[in-house]
């Protein structure tokens, strides 16, 4: 039998052609990607007006490594913080979204990783530094006192050859926030170059490749950026009591996966044992759920409204039926969470977040708000894909304490009747969680063995409060996750 560990561990992304010629060469093709991304940023503006998200926060926008950033929202949980990545993204190419993807949502300020892939597609200095402008323009235009935040493009290990252009681009935009007091530049250069760019090892392992940062990197920028916000103003999130919420001994069902009847089917309720669920709706089967996403009002078991919400934080793609998802699963075997268009679907991620390792493309996280801080909650999680292959996740929950555990979702015959190639039996569990005082849990999906990370089905349940011994207990002991197995 394999036994799932929990630990206990603490909280802490053509040189000779002329400007103009490659201004022109972007501007054909901007529009063609500027389409790319409208599904995207399409789900955003139909998420947003379903689940409003606060005004007045901070928008942080731009290519993969906003998008892959998955502790963003923990990071800054004490702020109103929405992640607005669109992997790839030029200015060109982000500009056309400026409206719905920033403006719609009337930020305080902007945090703004753009400029690097313009460079690297041949867009010199002088040009960054004009669609910067542009940028900015756009934005002060409908919200004249929006600070914007530009996070200088700093060194990574792939592009050393595009240091002057870089450094052009950052010295022009520098000097643009030196005369306006409401653009700040941060001199992420500076903070990579002390780490020893480019070949450095202490700059190199905060990479998980040669552009995108690892969880160390991002450790990095945060300390950089997190600063640099505070310095203009305060953590301002306010807690708001959610009367809907669940109350002791009331239970979420969610289901994750695709909701086209080819891939996946969303599981509502009321079910087999009279429960209902709570599903993501947000694609078909390979369309990704993508860093920004959200839903609220997930429904308890009785189908009374919560006003619970799930915001995606770090990519998943999605499959089922078609590729691997359990069917018939036993009731004797998994409780509740044994209801076939539950299980038989699932998101998947590929972050391990080591250099070399797996593509941490999909990083495989999201958050939960609108919970009680003054409750603790057990969360169960249910991953399974059938193939030969052994494949473990490992899921991170935190809040205010912070607990992992791992589980075995694929493998030769793993399942209890032993001629299965995927888990048919266990569940992972995770005790007594507590929110963090802004009432978030923070769920992350690590890639520990094999190909792929997976998640089918959730189960939360709110536990009264605990006394404060039984606290502190929780917040120094590890805690065991269990495999349930036919006797």
């Amino acid at each position: 039998m394999i036994r799932i560990k929990s630990t206990h561990r603490g909280r802490r992304c053509f040189a000779s052609l002329t400007c103009g010629v490659v201004l022109a060469m972007a501007c054909a093709t901007s529009t063609a990607l500027g389409q790319a991304y409208s599904s995207e940023v399409g789900r955003w503006v139909v998420q947003d007006a379903n689940d409003p998200l606060p005004t007045d926060g901070i928008v942080f926008a731009g290519s993969s490594s906003i998008r892959r950033w998955e502790e963003l929202t923990l990071d800054f949980s004490d702020y109103n913080v929405l992640q607005r990545g669109l992997g790839g993204a030029t200015f060109a190419t982000y500009q056309p979204h400026v409206q719905n993807a920033i403006i719609a949502n009337s930020p305080r300020a902007v945090v703004l990783w753009l400029g690097t892939n313009d460079i690297a597609g041949g867009l010199p200095g002088s040009g960054v530094v004009s669609a910067f402008n542009t940028f900015a323009s756009t934005i002060h235009a409908s919200l004249p006192n929006t600070e914007i935040f530009y996070l200088g493009i700093m060194p990574t290990p792939g592009r050393a050859g595009n240091r002057a252009q870089e450094d052009a681009a950052n010295a022009g935009i520098a000097a643009v926030a030196a005369g306006d007091g409401r653009i700040h530049y941060i001199d992420l250069p500076a903070v990579f170059d002390g780490l020893g760019a480019y070949a450095g090892a202490n700059f190199n392992n905060k990479f998980v490749d040669s552009i995108h940062l690892n969880r160390d990197g991002y450790n990095v920028w945060e300390s950089v950026i997190r600063p640099a916000v505070m310095a203009e103003f305060a953590p301002d999130k306010v807690y708001t009591p959610n009367p809907l919420t669940l109350q002791p001994g009331e239970r979420i069902l969610y289901d994750f996966g695709p909701s086209n009847t080819a891939d996946g089917d969303i599981t509502t309720g009321p079910d087999a044992n009279g429960n209902y669920w709570s599903s993501w709706t947000g694609g078909s089967g390979g369309v990704r759920a993508v860093s920004g996403e959200h839903q609220r009002n997930l429904v308890n078991t009785v189908g009374n409204d919560t006003g619970i919400g799930l915001t995606i934080t770090a990519d998943f793609d999605s499959n089922g039926k078609r590729n691997g998802g359990l069917f018939n699963p036993n009731p004797a075997l998994l409780g509740d969470l044994a209801v076939e268009s539950a299980t038989v679907d699932f998101f998947f991620s590929t972050a391990n977040g080591q250099q070399g390792g797996g593509d941490d493309d999909l990083g495989g996280g999201f958050m939960l708000d609108g919970l009680d801080p003054n409750l603790t909650y057990d969360l169960k999680f249910f991953g399974s894909r059938s193939t030969t292959e052994s494949r473990i996740t490992e899921y991170t929950v935190t809040g205010a304490n912070s607990q992992s555990v791992q589980l075995e979702t694929s493998g030769n015959n793993i399942a209890a009747d032993g001629r299965y190639d995927g888990n048919d039996d266990e569940v992972a569990v995770v005790l007594g969680v507590q929110p963090d005082e802004f009432g978030q849990v923070f769920v992350d999906l690590t890639l520990i063995q094999g190909s792929f990370a997976y998640i089918n089905a959730m189960e939360i349940r709110a536990v009264p409060e605990p006394s404060a011994v039984a606290l502190a207990a929780i917040c120094v002991t590890a805690l065991a996750a269990f495999r349930r197995r036919a006797a």
